[in-house]
C-alpha cells in the first residue's frame, strides 16, 4: 500500500481515532525496524535506567516535593513512567508468547495432527493477550503521546518564555530536562511502531486544563514556588498580571499544544513513509518474523491471522506472516493483527509458516 499524506490526513477525522483502543496491540510492543527482540528489550531497560536515574537525581537535588509543581519536571517523570510501563509490557508479552509457542510445539510432538492444530483458536497469530496487559498497553500509548507533545511544548515555552525572565543557570540538569526529553521522545517515536493520531489532542487538551486548574488552585491557596514566589511560573502570576497569565494559558492550550502535536504526527508520518518507501522495505520490520524470533522455536510453528471480513472461518486464507508489511495496524496498511485482546470476537484462521 502506498503512503499518502492527504489520505492519512483524511483518515484522522474518524471517531475511532479518538480513543486509545489498539486495533493491533503488537504495534505498541515491537519496533518499526529490524531490531532483534532482545536488543529492543535492552533498549527499553537502558532508557528506564537513564530516565529514572535523572528523576532520582533531581529529587535529591531539590529535596522538596515542590520540584513536582513544574510541568516540565512532571513531563519528565511521565517519560520515566512510560519507559517503565513499556518495559514491563514488552517483557510480559514476550514471556506469554514464548510459553504459548512451547505449548504448541509440545502438543505437535505429542502427535496432534494438522487439523487439530488448525482448530486451536489460541495459536500464536491472534494471540489472546490478557485484559490487564491490553489496559497497560493503552496507558503506554497515551503516555507516549503525552510526553511526545508536552516535551516539545514545554521545552519550547521554557526557552522562549521562562528562561529569559527567570534566573536559571544553564546546567546539565536544565539541558536534560528541556532538550534531552525532546530527543528521547523523538527517538522512541522513530524506533517504535506506535501510531500517533491527531484526534488524541482532545486528551492532551484535557490534561493541559487539569494543570491550569492546578496552577490556579496553587495560587489561590497561597503556596509558593522554589523561589518563594506566590506562583509557579512568572508568566502565571494571576495576582499581578491576570490578563497576561490568561493569554499565556490560551496560547499554551489552543496554540502550542495543537501545533506541536501536529508536528509529532508529521514525524510519525515520516516514519511511515520511510517504512513503506522503496528503501524502507529493506529496513522495515516484518512482524511475523519478529514474533517468531521471540518464540525461539527450532521448527516452524502454526500461526494465525485475523479475518475481519466474515463471521465464519474462511478456508481460503493462505497469507504467510513472513510477508506482512512493515508492522502497522489497520489504518497503517495491515488488515490482520497478530495479537488481539482476550475475548475478542474476531475470527481466527490458522496458517503455516
Amino acid at each position: 500500500m502506498t503512503w499518502s499524506w492527504t489520505r492519512s490526513w483524511r483518515e484522522e477525522f474518524k471517531a475511532r481515532k479518538l480513543t486509545f483502543r489498539p486495533y493491533a496491540p503488537e504495534l505498541l510492543l515491537h519496533p518499526q525496524w529490524h531490531i532483534s527482540p532482545w536488543l529492543w528489550l535492552l533498549y527499553r531497560f537502558l532508557m528506564v535506567c537513564y530516565t529514572l536515574g535523572w528523576c532520582l537525581y533531581s529529587g535529591l537535588l531539590f529535596s522538596t516535593p515542590k520540584w513536582l509543581i513544574y510541568i516540565s519536571h512532571l513531563t519528565y517523570c511521565m517519560l520515566g513512567l512510560y519507559y517503565l510501563l513499556a518495559l514491563f509490557n514488552l517483557a510480559g508479552a514476550m514471556l506469554l508468547v514464548r510459553r504459548h509457542s512451547k505449548n504448541l510445539a509440545t502438543a505437535a510432538r505429542q502427535g496432534n495432527n494438522n487439523r487439530e492444530i488448525r482448530g486451536t483458536t489460541g495459536s500464536l497469530g491472534p494471540f489472546p493477550l490478557p485484559s490487564p496487559l491490553i489496559a497497560c498497553l493503552r496507558i503506554q500509548w497515551f503516555l507516549l503521546t503525552f510526553v511526545g507533545t508536552y516535551s516539545l511544548t514545554v521545552s519550547f515555552l521554557y526557552w522562549v518564555a521562562v528562561y529569559p525572565v527567570e534566573d536559571h543557570k544553564l546546567s546539565a540538569f536544565n539541558v536534560n530536562m528541556h532538550v534531552g526529553n525532546i530527543l528521547q521522545s523523538l527517538l522512541d517515536l522513530s524506533l517504535s511502531a506506535t501510531p500517533v493520531h491527531l484526534a488524541h489532542y482532545v486528551h492532551l487538551l484535557l490534561s493541559g486544563c487539569c494543570y491550569v486548574a492546578f496552577a490556579v488552585l496553587y495560587w489561590l491557596a497561597g503556596f509558593t514556588n522554589l523561589s518563594r514566589e506566590p506562583f509557579i511560573y512568572k508568566v502565571l502570576d494571576f495576582g499581578s498580571s491576570p490578563l497576561s497569565a490568561s493569554l499565556c494559558i490560551l496560547g499554551f492550550t489552543l496554540v502550542c499544544l495543537p501545533l506541536f502535536h501536529f508536528l509529532l504526527w508529521n514525524v510519525y508520518q515520516l516514519r511511515r513513509r520511510l517504512a513503506l518507501g522503496v528503501r524502507g522495505q529493506a529496513w522495515a520490520l516484518r512482524q511475523g518474523l519478529w514474533w517468531w524470533k521471540v518464540a525461539q522455536t527450532e521448527e516452524p510453528i502454526p500461526m494465525s491471522v485475523t479475518d475481519t471480513s466474515t463471521t465464519s472461518v474462511s478456508t481460503s486464507t493462505s497469507t504467510s506472516l513472513f510477508s506482512s508489511s512493515s508492522g502497522m495496524g489497520h489504518e497503517e496498511g495491515v488488515n490482520q493483527p497478530l495479537l488481539v485482546a482476550a475475548g475478542s470476537n474476531r475470527v481466527t484462521v490458522a496458517v503455516y509458516i
